[in-house]
């Protein structure tokens, strides 16, 4: 009798309530609510160290800290100067732990969790997808990779000519060097946990989707090796297992630890990962016994099937869908691996990341058990304070709670540019350019194209360049008088 009342109950709940209900981990982190705002790569670090920009991000982190979001997941923070994914990337560095830097780490905490929400840092390494001048490395150190592997987007001659210089081919790691990105002192990911640690977030996240290293490390497509950091499933898991290991031992709860793994690389039918050893691989994440949560994405540079790369021009919906017993919404991208997930039984939280647009296909996700954490993206760029304004907000019937269609204007250049590396990339942009406008204390630009925001960015490059020609003029005439120019 008991069992049914609590049935009824279940079913009965609206669809804010379904999001509202506060959620405690296994480490004893409560979040007020199930919406989480997911990580998205600010670019708005300056070399040589790449430290946390707080001019910019007191802005940026403050919006969203005020967005009654469940928890916020920072950007990429990598873990070497000498391989950032993109120039502008937060990272953590030999000096990150000396008190006038990590009091810098210290404001970012206190900002980003200013009104309760907590906040975890995704740290990241990007393996082979590190272009060139990104960040500090000489021009003939390779990038990295489990095998030497490299990226293939095109056919044409154009295509493998601007991949090789951009990305080149990397360099099939040793075991020194795997050791160095885990434990190096300065240079290595259980470092970055500490970092975070000590600036007083609530956790951190380890980035194992979408292609950048320790993505790398479990796709056969990547890692070809025959060690014990490859050849079977098993052994291409090391690595995580052991970075989840490692971070445990020095970082014990209640310090939170995530991590994003991706269903499948969705490439070419039988090439690189798929759901099946994706599976395996949350399994071991679930049942270890050392992980709070795991947010579920998929894709990497090469996918020709992921519904979250291949989104930037559809729109999605006008009205929000009526949440049903009998008929499941299915709004996000990967709702097929996250039911074979739930088939697991999982004792740790699934969050499900890329698609959600409205209030009740959130709420119908979490009804239906799929998954217990609701990650917002791109929508928390274009409308970071949707979740306050709009999906928790009573005043807004179910209908029309929802975020707008992510649509980026001008995809005509993308499919204009001959060179897929640099035409791919293109519709991305458009949400760094809005991240620049937040951090700025402006308001997002959905109606932003890509031909204006690259123009806008020319702009910004040659007015920069015009800046520090002029300090460096105003220097010399002053007798050679010191004008910081960096």
């Amino acid at each position: 009798m008991s069992t049914t009342t609590e049935t009824k109950t279940e079913v009965e709940k609206t669809a804010i309530e379904l999001i509202s209900e506060p959620l405690t981990l296994q480490c004893g982190l409560t979040l007020p609510n199930r919406l989480v705002k997911c990580p998205m790569q600010e670019t708005l670090a300056i070399a040589p160290y790449f430290d946390p920009p707080m001019e910019a991000f007191s802005n940026l982190y403050s919006k969203w800290a005020k967005s009654s979001y469940g928890l916020i997941i920072t950007g990429q923070v990598q873990v070497d100067r000498r391989f950032l994914s993109i120039a502008g990337d937060v990272c953590v560095h030999e000096k990150s732990l000396e008190p006038e830097v990590l009091a810098i780490w210290k404001q970012w905490a206190k900002t980003a969790q200013s009104e309760g929400t907590p906040c975890i840092v995704q740290i990241a390494h990007p393996g082979r997808m590190s272009p060139m001048g990104a960040g500090i490395r000489p021009v003939d150190m390779p990038a990295l990779c489990p095998s030497s592997v490299p990226v293939v987007l095109g056919d044409s001659w154009l295509d493998k000519m601007a991949l090789e210089k951009v990305l080149g081919t990397p360099k099939a790691m040793d075991e020194q060097e795997i050791d160095d990105v885990v434990e190096m002192s300065g240079y290595a990911v259980v470092h970055g946990a500490i970092v975070a640690r000590e600036a007083g977030f609530a956790g951190c996240q380890l980035h194992g989707a979408h292609g950048f290293l320790l993505s790398q490390f479990l796709s056969p497509h990547t890692n070809r090796r025959t060690d014990c950091y490859g050849g079977s499933a098993q052994n291409r898991m090391k690595l995580l297992r052991r970075l989840v290991t490692e971070i445990r031992e020095v970082c014990p709860r209640p310090y939170c630890l995530s991590v994003k793994l991706n269903s499948a690389d969705y490439m070419d039918a039988g090439t690189g990962l798929q759901q099946d050893e994706g599976l395996e691989q949350v399994r071991w994440l679930v049942e270890c016994g050392m992980v709070d949560f795991v947010e579920i994405s998929g894709g990497n540079a090469e996918n020709k099937t992921s519904g979250l790369h291949q989104s930037f021009g559809k729109k999605t919906i006008d009205k929000a869908p009526k949440m049903r017993e009998s008929t499941r919404i299915r709004e996000a991208f990967f709702t097929e691996f996250a039911e074979k997930v739930q088939s697991l039984k999982s004792p740790v939280p699934i969050q499900l990341s890329g698609g959600f647009r409205s209030r009740t296909g959130m709420a119908d996700a979490l009804d239906s058990g799929i998954c217990q954490m609701i990650g917002l993206g791109r929508a928390a760029v274009l409308e970071p304070e949707l979740p306050r304004k709009v999906l928790l907000n009573p005043d807004y019937d179910d209908e029309l709670a929802l975020g707008m269609s992510h649509i980026v204007k001008g995809q005509w250049l993308s499919n204009l540019v001959p060179i897929k590396v640099i035409g791919a990339g293109l519709p991305i942009q458009f949400f760094y350019y809005n991240m620049k406008r937040l951090g700025k204390g402006l308001s997002s630009d959905p109606d932003a194209s890509i031909p204006y925001v690259i123009a806008m960015s020319i702009w910004e490059t040659v007015s920069s360049g015009w800046s520090k020609s002029i300090q460096q003029v105003i220097a010399s005439i002053s007798g050679g008088a010191r004008v910081k120019t960096e």
